[in-house]
C-alpha cells in the first residue's frame, strides 16, 4: 500500500467518523462537564468550547468537548 492510499484511507475514516458520530446537545454537555448550561453557551458563544450552532441551537461533538479536558503537552 502506498503512503497516499493510507492517507486517503486515513482521511475517509475519520471523515466517516465526524459523520456518524452523535452530537450533544447544551444539556447533555453542561452535565457532563457540572455546569449550568448558561456557562456553556457562553463558552460556545466565545469559542472556548468547541461547538456548532444548527439554526437556533449549539451542538457538541462528544470527542471535541471530551479532548478540550486532555491537557497538551
Amino acid at each position: 500500500m502506498k503512503l497516499q492510499d493510507a492517507q486517503s484511507t486515513s482521511k475517509q475514516e475519520l471523515l466517516k467518523t465526524a459523520l456518524t458520530e452523535p452530537l450533544w446537545t447544551v444539556e447533555d454537555v453542561a452535565n457532563y462537564l457540572r455546569l449550568k448550561q448558561e456557562t456553556v453557551r457562553m463558552m460556545a458563544r466565545a469559542n472556548t468550547i468547541p461547538a456548532s450552532k444548527i439554526g437556533r441551537v449549539w451542538r457538541f461533538r462528544i470527542s471535541d468537548v471530551k479532548g478540550m479536558l486532555i491537557p497538551k503537552q
